[in-house]
């Protein structure tokens, strides 16, 4: 439905150049004074006040049913709930001093006090309730992959208040009363099997789920999520791999998997993955998955004979062994990522009789004899890592829309 994320498990952010890490002083010091910032902003009109201070009451009532529903129940993975708080409290600063542009919904700039919960749910998923209650289930917390991604799920979810999305689909909705709207969001977002054959065969149901206001939802939604990472410590390319990753689930995963979850309510679309490309051109802010993901990065781990094996998300490359094999893994893990992230043809990497192997014309490694599979040459050696590459490539550009 409207209400859901845009649409696996590092830690920590990315360390891009171009973006603060989290945590550091330059963030909290943001954070701060956007805070104070939101705190100084003349009051709105009374108008406009009565309308958030209606979100904020239906928030409220629907945040009481949910807590009395066991189908919702709270995580108490504290390190789940701070990391959603974290994140979450820094980029609803950022949403309370940043009027985004709407593409549907309320345009004003409307502020709100957000309330973050994690549910211990497997599924993968997150919503949004009017006034700014925002709910993360531990299955999507499982299956995001950096701080990025998740900074780009809750700034998705805060637009969605900001815009008063669900007011709005009221308004514009005659048939939908807003003492229904917990019926919906009840039966969407769990894994109830009473709840939907009550409503699945209603008009309304079918209306929430299919109607044209919740694709223009999701679009203003992604819009406004990227206008609030810009102004972030994060990297809004993270809100094009999260979609992809989700968009390969859904083809990959076993019938039903999703069948209430995130995909089922907001599938991935290749025009929105257009969409959040254009926004990423026109930013002039390049797509470098290695740096919010770990499905699309070459890392380097070490093995039991001493060795360092080069792997592209959980695919081996070739293990490095002898002197300096540590930093002679690092800088070609640099190397590969690098290449990698341009999303090459197949053509694109190839072997030398001297055992070096080359992406688009620049060396990624030179392979030597204690390297690999000690029974080859250098050049053998490096034919495989050649195949290994492709086969890398293959699924990369199976996985990406920028190869579709």
């Amino acid at each position: 439905m409207l209400v859901a994320l845009l649409a696996t498990m590092a830690l920590t952010p990315s360390a891009m150049p171009t973006w603060t890490l989290a945590g550091s002083p330059a963030e909290e010091t943001m954070e701060a004074r956007a805070w104070d910032q939101a705190a100084q902003k003349p009051p709105v009109d009374p108008k406009h006040q009565k309308d958030i201070d209606r979100d904020i009451e239906l928030g409220k009532e629907y945040t009481k049913e949910i807590a009395k529903d066991p189908q919702f129940k709270q995580s108490t993975n504290k390190e789940f709930i701070d990391r959603v708080n974290r994140i979450g409290g820094q980029m609803a600063a950022i949403a309370n001093v940043t009027h985004a542009k709407a593409l549907w919904g309320d345009s004003r700039m409307s502020t709100f006090e957000y309330h973050f919960t994690v549910l211990a749910d497997k599924d993968v998923n997150a919503f949004s309730l009017p006034g700014g209650f925002i709910y993360v289930n531990e299955g999507l917390l499982n299956f995001i992959e950096s701080d990025d991604e998740l900074a780009g799920v809750l700034a998705h979810e805060i637009a969605h208040s900001a815009f008063r999305h669900v007011a709005t689909l009221q308004r514009e909705s005659s048939k939908l009363q807003i003492a229904q709207i917990p019926l919906i969001l009840a039966a969407i977002f769990t894994s109830s099997k009473n709840a939907i054959p009550i409503l699945e065969g209603s008009q309304l149901f079918q209306q929430a789920i299919g109607s044209g206001w919740s694709v223009k939802a999701e679009q203003a939604a992604d819009y406004g999520g990227f206008q609030y990472m810009i102004k972030s410590q994060y990297n809004p390319a993270a809100m094009l791999t999260m979609m992809e990753r989700l968009a390969l689930d859904e083809k990959t995963s076993p019938a039903g998997l999703y069948d209430l979850g995130i995909l089922r309510t907001h599938p991935p679309g290749k025009e929105r993955a257009a969409s959040l490309t254009k926004y990423l051109d026109q930013a002039g802010i390049a797509v470098h998955r290695s740096e919010v993901t770990t499905s699309y990065r070459t890392s380097v781990s070490p093995t039991k004979d001493g060795g360092f094996d080069l792997q592209f998300g959980k695919r081996s490359l070739i293990v490095l062994r002898g002197p300096n094999a540590s930093g002679r893994a690092t800088e070609a893990a640099r190397r590969f990522n690098d290449f990698f992230d341009q999303v090459p043809q197949l053509y694109e990497v190839r072997s030398s009789n001297d055992g070096s192997v080359s992406g688009m014309g620049r060396t990624l490694i030179q392979v030597f004899p204690d390297d690999g599979d000690i029974k080859l040459s250098p050049a053998a050696k490096a034919d495989a890592l050649v195949k290994s590459t492709k086969n890398c490539l293959y699924m990369l550009a199976y996985r990406v829309w920028d190869a579709r």
